[in-house]
């Protein structure tokens, strides 16, 4: 299960994949949300520890009930030698962070998982996931790929269908819930569509 991120400028995030699709998002952030807090712009990647980073990017594809995935394939010829099937495994339910994010003010893309709704049908509670369709495919995005949002006052969700822009203060938490567990949580601010 290939995880790629790579960039063609400072300002576009462009490529990652952990469900064997690969998402494809251009990101001009500094245009997308206004500036007025100092944000730092989150990669989805930079939220895995080194050793989970490595391993995902040498996992082959995921099997989705088929059975045949052709086989784990290195993402960038790093070499599944060095790690067992059991290191695989683990991964994918890795609740490993980087205690560095705690605390910090970011502004990440992703898709949203909706949780709680208030009486005017706006989220309040969701999961933020790198890719459309995590956490209702099996299986679910490992933990540290998973950020748990809370809203106060929440926001109108257009379409789980459209990626959006969060900005808030990111915590290290667990989260758990039936669909999926996360081990980042954050308070947001903001919540925007993301513009294309």
């Amino acid at each position: 299960m290939p995880v790629i991120n790579m960039k063609l400028n400072k300002n576009i995030l462009v490529l990652f994949s952990l469900c064997g699709t690969v998402v494809v998002h251009s990101l001009m952030l500094g245009v997308v949300l206004g500036q007025a807090r100092d944000y730092d712009n989150l990669d989805w990647l930079s939220l895995l520890p080194d050793n989970d980073r490595m391993l995902l990017m040498n996992m082959g594809p995921v099997d989705h009930g088929s059975g045949d995935t052709g086989g784990p394939v290195p993402a960038l010829g790093a070499g599944r030698a060095r790690f067992s099937e059991e290191d695989f495994t683990n991964v994918w339910h890795s609740v490993d962070i980087v205690p560095e994010f705690d605390g910090r003010q970011v502004r990440v893309p992703g898709f949203v998982v909706p949780l709680e709704y208030d009486g005017a049908q706006r989220v309040t509670e969701f999961f933020l996931v790198p890719y459309f369709g995590a956490c209702i495919h099996m299986p679910a995005p490992p933990p540290n790929q998973i950020i748990f949002i809370s809203m106060e006052g929440g926001f109108d969700l257009k379409s789980i269908y459209e990626p959006y822009v969060v900005e808030g203060q990111m915590q290290v938490s667990m989260t758990y819930r039936d669909i999926g567990i996360s081990a980042y949580s954050l308070t947001a601010h903001q919540v925007v569509p993301y513009n294309r």
